[in-house]
């Protein structure tokens, strides 16, 4: 620390000039009396100065960039003091000082009351490097006095200066690829730099950062290297991340601290910005699924030759460099005579690659083939998507002997059946043709050469042919003949051949004939009955059949004697 009084200084000592300026002329005689006034003045400026201290202490002496310093003054002397100014001074544009409290404090020194005058600031480092802070002015009745903090060093985020050893300490963070893919892997590596170990009992602890954004490997922040290079001892830790989603990723500060005692240090590395990009779309494959590297698909089955309803084993490995988390089980299920259990995954921790075995079960005898089996991937080295297949594997299935015996006695077991089961179906088909004959010709009765008769005779005729018939397989198929003597009839009307008229026709074909709205829904309603009865699970009964006769009936008569 200096101390001075107005421009001239002197480390811990005083000296004051005083400035007199001469107002007149003293006659020779007076002299004497004029140095004897100095002298007293002289004495008594001096005297005072002496019993007034000042001070400027700034700590620590050493701080990063992100820390602050305090700067503590003081001034006191052995006499009650007054009017004291405020210290003035500029660290600009090294510093920028915040006021922090400022206090008296009165003392009894020597049966004397005297006061120190305290102020405190904050000093906030604006710059890196070794800063010689100017001069703290003090004012006390008029006189000025300065004081000199000396020297702060201000060391950068990711480097400290240990002051009392004269070790430097520092942090660096590095990523191998600031413009990956997605999925693309990447090596971010941290590193602790340092000339001297710290006087600690306590090892420095580092933190490094939370990968958001990243899908990070097992291994988190394992040392890969040390040993010293261009002075410097050095720890080297490794994190393998791959970024899921694209766009700018900013990867926050690494931290290292330092533990030393009663002001432990924080180094912090810069922050590291990724730029991910999209896969190409040009070229993409339809299967591309996201997976990125250059693999090569191998397969392995544990036989090719087995009893159905065995089981084989099929193992698929993957071999090459890149993200393997984004391989994905190959979907193998669809095997035509094949079932495929889901696949289990291994993951061979060397060579970090996976492998996957499925259990394949075949279900019928013969030559049968498992399929190639493909995997699309895209290269980062030189940025082309690529397949690679597998060959397929034929498969020898034999049937169990247990399964051969069984199967000749099934086969004499179905001859028997087959034997007795004949007869029965060829008297079950005689009837039925017996049957439909029989219906034809009831269809068919007053259809065939002879006198002219018209559309409504034959459509009275055909009901009452129906009518006179009462046996089971009339019943099933009634609802049929009523649609058919019913479109007939409108056919016949129309001079068309007989064919299944829709809904619309129906209406366009009454409207024409001039019916009502009730005849036209009376009509369909009819049809939809029987069409109700052809599909109904039981036989339409007599008590039905003969209101749907009826309904016919008089259905046709009216249209007879309204068109």
């Amino acid at each position: 620390m200096r101390i001075s009084v107005d421009k001239k200084s002197y480390k811990k000592n005083l000296r004051m000039d005083i400035d007199v300026r001469k107002t007149g002329s003293f006659p020779k005689f007076m002299w004497h009396h004029r140095y004897c006034i100095l002298a007293i003045l002289l004495f008594t400026t001096v005297a005072r100065c002496q019993d007034v201290t000042v001070a400027a202490v700034i700590t620590p002496k050493h701080i990063q960039i992100n820390e602050r310093a305090r700067l503590d003054l003081t001034m006191s002397g052995k006499t009650l003091m007054g009017h004291i100014g405020l210290p003035t001074f500029n660290f600009l544009p090294n510093f920028l000082a915040i006021p922090l409290s400022n206090k008296t404090i009165p003392k009894l020194i020597d049966d004397k009351v005297t006061v120190e005058m305290n102020w405190s600031y904050e000093l906030i480092p604006q710059k890196v490097g070794k800063i010689e802070l100017s001069n703290v002015k003090f004012s006390y009745q008029n006189t000025n006095f300065f004081a000199n903090p000396g020297t702060i060093i201000v060391g950068a985020v990711d480097t400290y200066r240990d002051s009392s050893t004269g070790g430097i300490h520092k942090v660096q963070a590095e990523a191998s690829n600031k413009k990956p893919y997605i999925n693309e892997p990447i090596e971010y590596k941290f590193r602790y730099l340092y000339t001297t170990i710290l006087p600690t009992l306590e090892s420095p602890i580092k933190t490094l950062p939370a990968m958001k954004d990243f899908m990070v490997d097992e291994s988190v922040g394992e040392l890969i290297s040390s040993g010293k290079v261009d002075g410097f001892h050095y720890e080297e830790y490794m994190l393998r991340i791959y970024p899921e989603k694209e766009g700018r990723i900013v990867i926050p500060p690494a931290e290292l601290k330092l533990p030393i005692q009663g002001n432990p240090k924080i180094l912090k590395t810069d922050m590291i910005a990724i730029n991910v990009q999209q896969f190409p779309t040009i070229g993409k494959p339809s299967n591309f699924d996201g997976t990125v590297g250059d693999y090569k698909i191998t397969a392995q089955i544990d036989r090719s030759r087995l009893e159905v309803r065995d089981a084989l084993t099929m193992t698929i490995k993957f071999i090459g460099k890149g993200n393997y988390r984004t391989i994905k089980p190959p979907i193998i299920s669809n095997i035509d005579g094949f079932r495929v259990d889901p696949p289990v995954s291994v993951q061979i921790q060397v060579e970090k690659t996976p492998v996957f075995t499925y259990v394949i079960i075949p279900l019928k005898t013969g030559i049968l083939k498992i399929p190639s089996i493909s995997l699309t991937s895209f290269n980062t080295q030189n940025k082309t998507y690529q397949t690679t297949s597998t060959t397929p594997f034929p498969i020898t299935v034999v049937p169990r002997p247990s399964d051969v015996i069984n199967d000749e006695e099934s086969n004499f077991n179905w001859i028997w059946i087959s034997l007795l089961i004949l007869p029965i179906v060829l008297v079950i088909g005689y009837i039925g043709i017996r049957m439909y004959k029989k219906y034809n010709k009831i269809i068919d009765n007053g259809s065939g050469n002879g006198p002219s008769i018209s559309p409504i005779e034959k459509a009275i005729s055909r009901l009452n042919s129906i009518a006179t018939t009462s046996d089971e397989t009339t019943r099933v198929s009634f609802g049929d003949s009523i649609t058919r003597i019913l479109h007939q009839y409108l056919c016949d009307l129309k001079g068309d051949e007989l064919r299944q008229l829709n809904d619309t026709e129906l209406e366009a074909f009454c409207t024409k004939l001039g019916l009502s709205d009730e005849i036209v829904k009376e009509l369909l309603d009819i049809l939809s009955k029987c069409k109700y009865h052809k599909y109904a699970p039981v036989s339409i009964s007599a008590e039905e059949q003969n209101g749907l006769l009826e309904r016919t009936e008089n259905i046709i008569k009216l249209i007879e004697k309204n068109q």
